[in-house]
This record gives structure tokens, sequence and C-alpha cells, in this order.
């Protein structure tokens, strides 16, 4: 990373290094950085949890994580963490750079091959988050032959006695 960002065509500079997601949690305190770039899997602490630590020491310093390829759910908990951009390892100086620039005037960057994996993370988010409730309104439309609005925003004891059954167990 140093070596990609020491090219005389860059407009970055390196102010420090960690080799470990603590010791980039301390660094950033210490040195407060315009831009941390931080692998995902840190020996210690992960990319992950020291980016939430990072923002919650130092919210004027922005987060991009860099990663070798896809992390199951890592996409959607580095958002939450604060990150303001995910790149691959194999990204280009000038990727950097961009990436870089785009943090520091509040955009976010994902890098295209990420876009697919956070697009299914949100999916699969989805569909677990209206499982049970799109279930239970399919069952009262079942039982009662009545649109699945008969248990929007009524009461146990008003949807009980549209189908005929007792509020309690």
């Amino acid at each position: 990373m140093r070596t990609l960002l020491s090219f005389p065509m860059t407009s970055l500079s390196s102010s420090g290094e960690a080799s470990s997601g603590e010791e980039a949690v301390d660094r950033a305190r210490e040195l407060s950085p315009d831009v941390v770039f931080m692998d995902v899997r840190m020996p210690g602490m992960d990319g992950i949890e020291a980016t939430r630590r990072i923002r919650l020491a130092a919210p004027e310093t922005k987060v991009i994580l860099i990663t070798v390829g896809r992390i199951p759910r890592g996409i959607s908990d580095a958002i939450k963490a604060g990150v303001s951009g995910y790149l691959l390892k194999d990204a280009s100086a000038e990727a950097l750079v961009d990436a870089a620039r785009n943090a520091v005037e509040g955009n976010a960057v994902i890098h295209p091959q990420l876009t697919k994996t956070f697009i299914e993370e949100v999916r699969l988010a989805t569909r677990t988050a209206l499982g049970p409730p799109a279930r239970r309104r399919r069952v009262v439309q079942a039982r009662t032959g009545d649109p699945p609005e008969v248990a929007n925003g009524s009461t146990t004891k008003q949807v009980a006695s549209e189908l005929g059954i007792s509020p309690t167990p």
C-alpha cells in the first residue's frame, strides 16, 4: 500500500502504518489522518471492528476497507461500521487516490465487483426481515378469505374477533 501511495503521480502521502486492528485504532487517534486504508482481515481486531472504533474515536477520519474478495455479510457490516469505501486489494494507485478524494468529499466508493455482493446481502436481509410477517398474512388470508390487510394496524382482540378465535393462546 505504501508503495502505491508513494508514486509521484499520487496526491496522497502515508502518515502511518499499523499491523493489527488495535494498532490501526491507536494510530488513527494519534495521527488524525484524513483517510485510513485498512485491510478487512487484520490480525487481532478485524478491519470492520477497527473501522467502528476509529469512527467513534475520530469521526472526521474516513476509512476505506481493502479486501481480496467477497466476504459474507462483510459489506453490510462495513457500511454499518461507517466505512467510506470498500475496494479490492488489486486496486490501482489511481483508484486509491480517487477513493480517498471521494471519501474526503463525503462520497462512498464500492468496487463494482463488490456491488453484486452488497445487493445480494440486502436482498437476503430483506427476505429474512419480511419472511415471518408475510407468512402470517397468508395464514390470515387463508383463514378468512379476506385480504391480508385485516391484521395491519389491528389489535390482537380485533384480529381474533375477525378470525372468530380466542385472542389468548
